[in-house]
């Protein structure tokens, strides 16, 4: 497993990975697949500023297996050393220490850029990114209870911190 900086032309590949929690998961509050074009948009548009680097796992065979990334936290200017981070694992990737491998990567670019905080948001239950989130010296700062609703139904999600 190779963990490098995402490209281009690892749209598709991500999409692979992420599309699927879009239609069968709650994990993110996404409700619409993305197409290739938005997710070449969205490389392009995080590409463009040193703390939002995206780095995918790419298998022995060129699949992405995973991917994790930084992003804005907020549009307006004062928000502009705080990020969002997130990371997604292909099932069949999963429990092979890909997320940590991508975390790793990640946290290692922030560390030289402009970065105070890094903010992650977990919907509940989650225990294991919650483990990792942790492991990477991530704080449980809040629970917005119930705060958003996808297949019927609502979901909480837990809020983590991480001071540079």
């Amino acid at each position: 497993m190779k963990i490098r900086r995402a490209a281009g032309d690892d749209a598709g590949g991500i999409n692979a990975v992420y599309n699927p929690f879009i239609l069968d998961s709650p994990a993110t509050f996404e409700t619409e697949p993305i197409s290739e074009a938005g997710r070449r948009d969205w490389l392009d548009r995080l590409s463009r500023d040193p703390r939002h680097p995206v780095f995918v796992a790419e298998g022995e065979g060129g699949e992405i297996c995973g991917f994790a990334n930084a992003a804005p936290f907020d549009p307006r200017p004062a928000y502009c050393t705080s990020v969002k981070t997130s990371v997604f694992i292909a099932p069949n990737c999963v429990d092979q220490g890909v997320g940590r491998r991508l975390y790793r990567a990640l946290f290692e670019a922030l560390a030289g850029a402009d970065v105070h905080r890094a903010y992650a948001l977990v919907v509940t239950p989650n225990p294991a990114s919650a483990a990792l989130h942790k492991a990477f010296g991530f704080t449980h700062i809040s629970t917005l209870d119930e705060v958003g609703r996808k297949f019927g139904r609502y979901h909480s999600v837990m809020w983590f911190e991480k001071r540079f």
